[in-house]
């Protein structure tokens, strides 16, 4: 049996919902790698944004966003004032990476376990708050999934989802659409119209749903009926592949 690349499976499904002409902002780490390939494959035209005010650069192959050199052949360069404002408000989605996502699209990636004494500590926030707040919308990648990355509540809130469930971003006076979807190594996740919580939409090739709750820190449901996400076909993999020579991002 061939061996599934599900990061490459999470990736291309994720690239998928980058359409032609979208603009695009874009986080930091595997989201990188999602909106290079859909402007490479089929969303040609799309322009990618991000919050160092980097304005659609030209890039080869996949270095980290805060590398200059990420800005070389850029059409604009603007201040993170402009980016996190006029930039991200245009944007038609937004794609950040999380350390862990809970059952409202809550995403975290600032600690993991007590926030004075954790078991790990990660890069933080950066322009992610911001992004998820004023966002018409953005989708979730997270890979490596497991029961303590998608717990039933994010051990620190980096990133609003829907905090805590319907009208809760409205409260809070979010301006942002929130989350619509959560990408993993696993399945494609969306969220309820009404009870704003996650459920599993697709099930990535050989995936049970069994193996997908085994690897959710609570029950979650799913839609009535499973879709099976696509498998990579060899040229989307070398294509892929072809955007990180140095295994920046994938193995």
């Amino acid at each position: 049996m061939t061996r599934v690349d599900y990061k490459a499976v999470m990736l291309i499904a994720a690239a998928r919902r980058i359409s032609k002409g979208n603009e695009v902002f874009v986080g930091m780490g595997l989201p990188i790698m999602v909106a290079m390939y859909a402007q490479k494959s089929h969303a040609t035209h799309s322009v990618l944004l991000n919050e160092y005010g980097i304005v659609d650069p030209m890039m080869h192959e996949a270095i980290e966003v805060a590398d200059p050199a990420f800005g070389e052949r850029s059409a604009q360069l603007c201040s993170m004032i402009d980016a996190l404002g006029w930039l991200l408000r245009r944007a038609d989605i937004a794609v950040l990476g999380a350390a862990q996502v809970d059952r409202y699209g809550n995403s975290n990636s600032t600690v993991i376990g007590d926030y004075r004494k954790p078991s790990l500590r990660i890069a933080g926030s950066g322009g992610a708050n911001d992004i998820a707040s004023l966002a018409r919308s953005f989708v979730l990648i997270m890979d490596k999934q497991r029961p303590g990355k998608m717990p039933e509540r994010v051990d620190y809130l980096t990133s609003p989802g829907f905090l805590d469930g319907p009208q809760a971003r409205e409260r809070c006076g979010l301006p942002g659409g929130g989350p619509e979807a959560v990408y993993t190594d696993k399945a494609v996740y969306k969220f309820h119209p009404v009870t704003k919580e996650l459920f599993v939409q697709s099930l990535h090739p050989g995936i049970t749903l069994a193996d997908v709750r085994k690897d959710t820190g609570w029950k979650i449901s799913a839609a009535p009926k499973l879709l099976r996400t696509p498998l990579p076909t060899p040229g989307e993999l070398r294509l892929l592949r072809s955007l990180d020579p140095n295994h920046v991002y994938l193995d």
